[in-house]
């Protein structure tokens, strides 16, 4: 156990507990890919951690009912894409605890190898867990078909979702109407979709929930490979949401490093003197634009496919931070999709 560790440990037991945090894992177990797994020992620790922090484990719901209410801290714990591996693994741990939990699933891949079944499904629902819809196919809902106008692609993301639903609502008891968007991809179009199918968003940008917060794009702090170690872990679940005006773009690249604008709607009283942002390769330069209004940019260009810019901010206890998150992809330079699994 380092000294680090020890030091936030102890500056974190007297902090104030004011913000909600959404975790989000999607395998639990060793052999899987390494960039999207969790290790058992790794989950455990988590596990150990909120036991002993003093933290509020609630269920997604009561987040979503009540986005706004600050105190105590609350914690809720989602997983994507249903692997049978967070039945066998992540399940158990939980309902020893009597702790509530999310499971997003893409019903496509229900009772194949590798995944839950149905049965498991309504044991999760028996157990007090919440399912909730993952799309059917996992699909990139970004990436438009060759020759495909923007209604039809709409409508083909509108059916997708919807069929998941429907296959979620024969099959269930009581799936909720919420939605984890596929490798955390939305853009303003989207979101527009998902609230007139009348579902609440979550997406991967890290970062705390807040009275600021979008309901069509709630962050979750993603803690599969690299982010799964405690120290960051325990970063994480206490921090709060940086109150700034969340008004997404599209993710999509134009101007390579792009320009993130952070608006704080009451800026007295917030350290912003002390605020940072992170991108690929370290600190983003910083402008100052306006009374209240910061402009953030990489210094150096991003890299084809997935990043974000991470801005951060001292919260009044040592140890303790605002946290917010913004998405990015950039596309091949021929304008073509990358590929990923």
């Amino acid at each position: 156990m380092s000294k680090n560790f020890i030091l936030i440990m102890s500056l974190l037991a007297s902090a104030p507990l004011q913000a909600a945090v959404i975790l989000q894992y999607h395998h639990i177990g060793p052999d899987m890919p390494a960039i999207t797994s969790t290790s058992i020992e790794a989950f455990e620790q988590h596990l150990a951690y909120l036991a002993g922090s003093g933290l509020e484990i609630v269920s997604l719901s009561e987040i979503v009912a009540h986005p706004e209410r600050q105190t105590p801290q609350r914690v809720a714990i989602t997983f994507d894409d249903a692997y049978d591996n967070i039945y066998l693994n992540a399940v158990p741990r939980l309902k020893a605890r009597g702790w509530p939990f999310t499971v997003f699933v893409s019903t496509e891949y229900i009772d194949r190898k590798g995944f839950i079944s149905w049965d498991q499904l309504r044991d999760i629902e028996a157990a007090d867990g919440l399912v909730a819809n993952h799309s059917h196919s996992h699909m990139h809902m970004l990436r438009k078909r060759t020759g495909e106008s923007k209604p039809a692609w709409l409508n083909r993301l509108r059916k997708d979702i919807k069929k998941a639903q429907v296959l979620l609502d024969k099959n269930l008891k009581n799936p909720r109407p919420y939605f984890a968007y596929p490798y955390g991809e939305f853009d303003p179009d989207i979101l527009t979709l998902i609230e007139d199918m009348g579902f609440t968003g979550f997406g991967q940008q890290s970062g705390a929930v807040g009275p600021l917060s979008l309901l069509t794009a709630l962050p979750r702090f993603p803690l599969s490979g690299a982010y799964e170690d405690l120290e960051t872990f325990i970063t994480k679940v206490h921090t709060r949401a940086l109150p700034v005006n969340v008004n997404p773009d599209s993710p999509l690249i134009t101007t390579n490093p792009p320009t993130l604008v952070l608006e704080f709607p009451e800026p007295a009283n917030l350290p912003l003197d002390s605020l940072a942002c992170y991108g690929p390769g370290g600190k983003t330069t910083l402008i100052n634009v306006a009374p209240g209004v910061f402009e953030a940019t990489n210094q150096t260009r991003l890299p084809i496919g997935r990043s974000r810019y991470n801005c951060t901010m001292p919260a009044g206890q040592p140890g303790e931070f605002y946290w917010f998150s913004q998405l990015w992809i950039q596309k091949n330079p021929d304008g073509s999709w990358y590929s990923e699994p």
